[in-house]
Order: C-alpha cells, then sequence, then structure tokens
C-alpha cells in the first residue's frame, strides 16, 4: 500500500506533465493561429473559434478543418479533422491526419512549437491532402464531397 508521501509524489507527477500538455497544447495553438493569420500567401484560409477543445480554420468559406487533442488523458496525439457534413446537418469531423507531441516541446520530433514558419509548414503540409482532393474534383469535374472521402482511407 502506497504511503501519502507517495500518492502526493505521484499526483504532483502527473499533474505536472498533465500542465506541461496542455500548455504545448496552448502554445501550438497561438502559434498556428498566429502564423496564419499573418501569412501573406493566400491559401484561402480563416480562423473561427473553436473553443479551448480545439482550433478551426475554413477553406473557401465552406470546409471546416479542426485540431484537436485526442480524448485520452495526457493524449500527446493530435488529431485533424474534416467535416463532411453538409447543409443543415450536424457537424461529422472525420480523422484525415494524425501528429504528436513529444516532451521538448516539438511536434512530430522535428517542429519546434515556438517557431511560426515551422509550425505553418507542418501545418500545411498535413492538410495538402485537402487541396489536393478539391482541387482534382474541380479539375475532374467530380463531385467534391466523394473525392475527399479518399482522405479518410489514408488516415
Amino acid at each position: 500500500m502506497s504511503t501519502l508521501s507517495e500518492l502526493t509524489s505521484k499526483a504532483h507527477y502527473i499533474a505536472n506533465k498533465n500542465s506541461h500538455l496542455k500548455a504545448q497544447w496552448r502554445l501550438y495553438q497561438n502559434t498556428l493561429t498566429q502564423a496564419i493569420s499573418n501569412s501573406k500567401n493566400k491559401i484561402n484560409h480563416e480562423f473561427i473559434c473553436g473553443g479551448d477543445r480545439d482550433i478551426r480554420f475554413v477553406l473557401f468559406s465552406h470546409f471546416t478543418v479542426s485540431i484537436h487533442l485526442q480524448d485520452d488523458f495526457y493524449s500527446q496525439h493530435i488529431v485533424y479533422s474534416l467535416n463532411m457534413a453538409s447543409g443543415d446537418q450536424p457537424d461529422n469531423f472525420r480523422a484525415f491526419a494524425h501528429a504528436t507531441f513529444s516532451e521538448d516541446d516539438h511536434i512530430d520530433s522535428t517542429v519546434d512549437i515556438h517557431d511560426k514558419n515551422a509550425v505553418l509548414e507542418h501545418y500545411l503540409n498535413k492538410i495538402t491532402a485537402v487541396y489536393q482532393c478539391i482541387f482534382d474534383s474541380l479539375q475532374k469535374d467530380r463531385p467534391v464531397h466523394s473525392q475527399l472521402e479518399k482522405l479518410f482511407t489514408h488516415a
């Protein structure tokens, strides 16, 4: 049986780890939002309020991308999802890409979350497949929704 001292020590460790992850998540949210907002590139991207749980961007005034931490306690897993609902349907976000925080404030072990340009580039690499699906469907005169379904077979 654990002593009160051991439990206190473990509780402190758990709380510190979880607090650090939450701080990483807030920094990533801020860095990405600022990077996109300040970008001079025309990527047809608009930030919308998603709350504390996620950040959201609308592409071409139609497609909503949500980025959030996986729901598990202390999950370092970042999920990139696209809303596949249309019209007045309720949101139907489906994951199309993933990333992972590391203890040293990096994503996927290489991207420093303090570096706006690196965070933006990482994010754009994640959503390139969305743009490609939309581009392909328009170029081939095919329905966009069915083309976007291809994203989820690879996620």
